[in-house]
């Protein structure tokens, strides 16, 4: 969109943003979360081909946008679409980043694996040289030897075939080096149970929940932003996890 239509909305939406910000207007981040959640859909459509589910996809996008908003100083000039973009691409990278991992590190190693490779790419520009194990832990604000496990964790981010022959050359493939089983694994299983319950949830109520039980949203927060009262989602995450309850009980014989 463009010309005099186009400086009408980003005029609304400043005025919006300058409400929202002033005195946390719940009707302003109504409004400013309508006016961008095509741009946020939009973005979240560029990484369906990885294999993720588009609703899940919308709904990482929303909270990037939702940080955006927050974040956005309208005295740098600069347009929420920028901003936006470079947010909701940032959360959804960042989303995809964290359910690569073949094993899943300690949340320390594993923050630490991220900040390490940005300060890589940060480093290298500015060198024009890859860093040293030493100019790299330095920048970062940690050891060497903490630099050095949190680099060797990236290993996990991808799996060999199981039919991959040993480092030796014998006959022994990876499948033959596995070990016991893991009491782990219970929760693994309670995840594969709980994704396709999930799915039968209305877009809606799958927002609620995750914004509640994996962002930390408190009920006022969420209620804000889908248009509903603090008691309207109380209720909304009551009746979703006793449907969820439900469909997970074994029908009786």
């Amino acid at each position: 969109m463009s010309g005099p239509r186009a400086t009408d909305r980003r005029a609304e939406v400043h005025e919006a943003l300058a409400a929202y910000h002033d005195s946390r207007d719940e009707a302003a981040l109504n409004f400013i979360v309508s006016a961008y959640q095509g741009l946020a859909r939009s973005l979240a459509n560029r990484f369906v081909q990885r294999g993720e589910d588009i609703d899940d996809l919308n709904q990482v996008a929303l909270i990037g946008l939702l940080k955006a908003i927050e974040r956005f100083d309208l005295a740098r000039g600069t347009e929420l679409t920028t901003f936006a973009t470079a947010t909701i691409l940032g959360e959804l990278k960042r989303h995809l980043r964290d359910r690569s991992w073949w094993v899943r590190p300690p949340r320390r190693v594993h923050d630490l694996y991220i900040n390490a490779q940005q300060a890589i790419d940060e480093l290298a520009q500015v060198l024009g040289r890859s860093p040293t194990m030493a100019e790299l832990a330095r920048h970062i604000g940690a050891s060497p030897e903490d630099v050095v496990e949190a680099l060797e964790a990236g290993a996990l981010r991808s799996s060999s075939s199981l039919d991959t022959p040993g480092p030796t050359g014998e006959d022994g493939h990876a499948w033959g080096q596995f070990g016991a089983g893991d009491p782990g694994l219970a929760e693994v299983e309670g995840r594969l149970v709980l994704t396709p319950l999930l799915a039968r949830l209305g877009e809606r109520d799958r927002l609620v929940l995750n914004l509640r039980f994996v962002g930390g949203w408190s009920q006022t927060q969420i209620g804000a932003l889908i248009g509903a009262t603090q008691m309207q989602v109380s209720r909304m995450l009551a009746r979703s996890l006793a449907q969820l309850r439900a469909w997970s009980e074994p029908e009786s014989a």
